[in-house]
Protein backbone atom coordinates (compact mmCIF):
# COMPACT_ATOMS: atom_id res chain seq x y z
CA UNK A 1 0.00 0.00 0.00
CA UNK A 2 1.29 3.19 -0.50
CA UNK A 3 0.79 6.38 1.34
CA UNK A 4 0.56 9.33 -0.74
CA UNK A 5 0.46 12.64 0.58
CA UNK A 6 -1.42 15.88 -0.96
CA UNK A 7 -4.69 16.73 -2.99
CA UNK A 8 -5.73 14.94 -5.70
CA UNK A 9 -7.23 16.96 -8.71
CA UNK A 10 -10.71 16.29 -8.27
CA UNK A 11 -10.42 17.06 -4.38
CA UNK A 12 -8.87 20.73 -6.12
CA UNK A 13 -11.29 20.87 -8.64
CA UNK A 14 -14.09 20.82 -6.44
CA UNK A 15 -12.64 23.14 -3.77
CA UNK A 16 -12.09 25.75 -6.94
CA UNK A 17 -15.64 25.38 -8.11
CA UNK A 18 -17.06 25.90 -4.17
CA UNK A 19 -14.69 28.89 -4.27
CA UNK A 20 -15.69 30.63 -7.67
CA UNK A 21 -19.83 30.20 -6.61
CA UNK A 22 -18.87 32.14 -3.84
CA UNK A 23 -16.91 34.85 -4.87
CA UNK A 24 -19.70 35.29 -7.59
CA UNK A 25 -22.55 35.79 -5.02
CA UNK A 26 -20.30 37.88 -2.93
CA UNK A 27 -19.38 40.49 -5.88
CA UNK A 28 -23.18 40.09 -7.09
CA UNK A 29 -24.49 41.15 -3.33
CA UNK A 30 -21.84 44.37 -3.76
CA UNK A 31 -23.40 45.49 -7.04
CA UNK A 32 -27.46 45.22 -5.55
CA UNK A 33 -25.78 46.84 -2.79
CA UNK A 34 -24.91 49.66 -4.65
CA UNK A 35 -27.60 49.80 -7.17
CA UNK A 36 -29.82 50.16 -4.00
CA UNK A 37 -28.14 52.69 -2.61
CA UNK A 38 -27.69 54.67 -6.00
CA UNK A 39 -31.69 54.32 -5.64
CA UNK A 40 -31.89 55.64 -1.96
CA UNK A 41 -29.52 58.64 -2.85
CA UNK A 42 -31.60 59.54 -5.98
CA UNK A 43 -34.81 59.82 -4.38
CA UNK A 44 -33.37 61.62 -1.40
CA UNK A 45 -32.09 64.12 -4.42
CA UNK A 46 -35.93 64.44 -6.24
CA UNK A 47 -37.55 65.34 -2.90
CA UNK A 48 -34.70 68.23 -1.84
CA UNK A 49 -35.21 69.71 -5.60
CA UNK A 50 -38.78 69.39 -5.19
CA UNK A 51 -38.73 70.85 -1.81
CA UNK A 52 -36.43 73.52 -3.68
CA UNK A 53 -39.14 73.89 -6.37
CA UNK A 54 -42.16 74.49 -3.80
CA UNK A 55 -39.91 77.12 -2.01
CA UNK A 56 -39.54 78.97 -4.73
CA UNK A 57 -43.07 79.10 -5.84
CA UNK A 58 -44.46 79.83 -2.33
CA UNK A 59 -42.27 83.13 -2.77
CA UNK A 60 -43.07 84.10 -6.11
CA UNK A 61 -46.92 84.03 -4.81
CA UNK A 62 -46.23 85.39 -1.69
CA UNK A 63 -44.83 88.59 -3.29
CA UNK A 64 -47.79 88.59 -6.21
CA UNK A 65 -45.24 87.33 -8.88
CA UNK A 66 -47.82 84.75 -10.76
CA UNK A 67 -46.82 86.04 -14.21
CA UNK A 68 -42.89 85.62 -13.03
CA UNK A 69 -43.81 81.58 -12.92
CA UNK A 70 -42.38 80.08 -15.83
CA UNK A 71 -40.35 76.65 -16.49
CA UNK A 72 -37.39 78.79 -18.05
CA UNK A 73 -37.50 80.97 -14.91
CA UNK A 74 -38.13 78.17 -12.12
CA UNK A 75 -34.93 76.13 -14.12
CA UNK A 76 -32.58 78.99 -13.37
CA UNK A 77 -33.36 79.46 -10.18
CA UNK A 78 -33.77 76.26 -8.43
CA UNK A 79 -30.85 73.88 -7.95
CA UNK A 80 -32.52 70.56 -9.49
CA UNK A 81 -30.85 67.21 -9.63
CA UNK A 82 -29.05 65.97 -12.95
CA UNK A 83 -31.84 64.65 -14.87
CA UNK A 84 -34.94 65.94 -13.46
CA UNK A 85 -36.34 68.13 -16.00
CA UNK A 86 -40.02 70.27 -15.93
CA UNK A 87 -42.34 68.91 -18.35
CA UNK A 88 -45.10 71.51 -17.88
CA UNK A 89 -46.24 74.01 -15.01
CA UNK A 90 -49.56 75.25 -14.55
CA UNK A 91 -51.45 77.95 -12.56
CA UNK A 92 -55.16 78.50 -11.34
CA UNK A 93 -56.29 81.14 -9.28
CA UNK A 94 -59.07 79.86 -6.72
CA UNK A 95 -60.08 83.40 -5.48
CA UNK A 96 -58.05 86.42 -4.91
CA UNK A 97 -54.86 85.43 -3.63
CA UNK A 98 -55.40 81.32 -3.56
CA UNK A 99 -53.72 79.58 -6.69
CA UNK A 100 -53.32 75.88 -7.44
CA UNK A 101 -50.30 75.07 -9.31
CA UNK A 102 -49.43 72.15 -10.67
CA UNK A 103 -45.77 70.74 -11.33
CA UNK A 104 -45.22 67.73 -14.19
CA UNK A 105 -41.97 66.74 -13.38
CA UNK A 106 -39.47 63.48 -15.26
CA UNK A 107 -36.81 61.82 -14.23
CA UNK A 108 -34.95 61.71 -17.59
CA UNK A 109 -33.05 58.39 -17.04
CA UNK A 110 -32.55 57.37 -20.76
CA UNK A 111 -31.33 61.04 -21.37
CA UNK A 112 -33.83 62.05 -24.18
CA UNK A 113 -35.21 64.71 -22.83
CA UNK A 114 -38.74 63.24 -22.79
CA UNK A 115 -41.26 62.23 -20.37
CA UNK A 116 -41.51 58.47 -21.22
CA UNK A 117 -43.95 55.79 -18.96
CA UNK A 118 -42.31 55.39 -15.52
CA UNK A 119 -40.30 58.23 -15.64
CA UNK A 120 -42.96 61.26 -15.48
CA UNK A 121 -44.87 62.60 -12.44
CA UNK A 122 -47.28 64.87 -11.20
CA UNK A 123 -46.88 67.12 -7.90
CA UNK A 124 -49.75 69.46 -6.67
CA UNK A 125 -48.98 72.87 -5.07
CA UNK A 126 -52.04 75.41 -2.97
CA UNK A 127 -50.70 78.53 -1.85
CA UNK A 128 -52.02 81.30 -0.29
CA UNK A 129 -50.70 85.10 -1.27
CA UNK A 130 -50.66 88.05 1.53
CA UNK A 131 -53.99 89.28 2.17
CA UNK A 132 -54.18 93.18 1.45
Amino acid sequence: MTCKKGFSLLEITVVMLIMGLTITALLQMFDWSQMRYADISRGWQKRAGLTEIRLWLRDRIMHAEADKITIANLEKAVRLPAGLRIASLRLRPHNDNTWFITVDYFDDRNRNNKPDPGESATRLFCFRGRAA
